[in-house]
């Protein structure tokens, strides 16, 4: 997904809470180049969205899961309740669960099966090498961008 071309029944929540970050009045939590890997928007339980590189430089892209819907035969979505788990055959990449309508929390996330180095649970998030903890980003349109754009 490119960011300036997000799904148009894509809405953010109003806060997003990963490991102890917290995304606030924001549109996307990361960006490569002008590549977005997820997106979770609200409208009763979580809604995911899920791009991956299709290629080793990262020139193309694919969506992996569009509005819930799994477009891989080895990547399987459940919706439970408030919660939305992705599980591949590399384990679990994503599970988020729905606090209340303005607040999703990412239990566990782990992108690097796509080559993408950003993983994390509720207390800890690692972007790059780099361990973000504690930090809020309000009204920025991308939590942590990655490359050039």
């Amino acid at each position: 997904m490119n960011i300036n071309s997000l799904p148009p029944l894509y809405h953010p929540f109003k806060e997003i809470e990963i490991g102890t970050n917290r995304l606030v009045d924001g549109e996307v939590l990361f960006s490569l180049s002008d590549n977005v890997p997820l997106l979770i928007g609200v409208n009763g339980s979580p809604r995911v969205w899920l791009s991956i590189p299709a290629d080793p430089k990262g020139k193309t892209w694919q969506t992996l899961v569009r509005d819930n819907k799994s477009l891989n035969p080895t990547v399987t979505v459940k919706v439970n309740g408030n919660t939305v788990t992705i599980d591949t055959p590399d384990g679990i990449v994503l599970k988020v669960r729905k606090e209340n309508e303005r607040l999703v929390k990412v239990q566990q996330i782990n992108l690097r099966p796509f080559g993408i180095n950003i993983h994390g649970n509720e207390s800890s998030l690692t972007v790059m090498n780099s361990n973000l903890s504690g930090n809020m980003f309000v009204g920025a349109k991308v939590m942590v961008g990655i490359g050039d754009k």
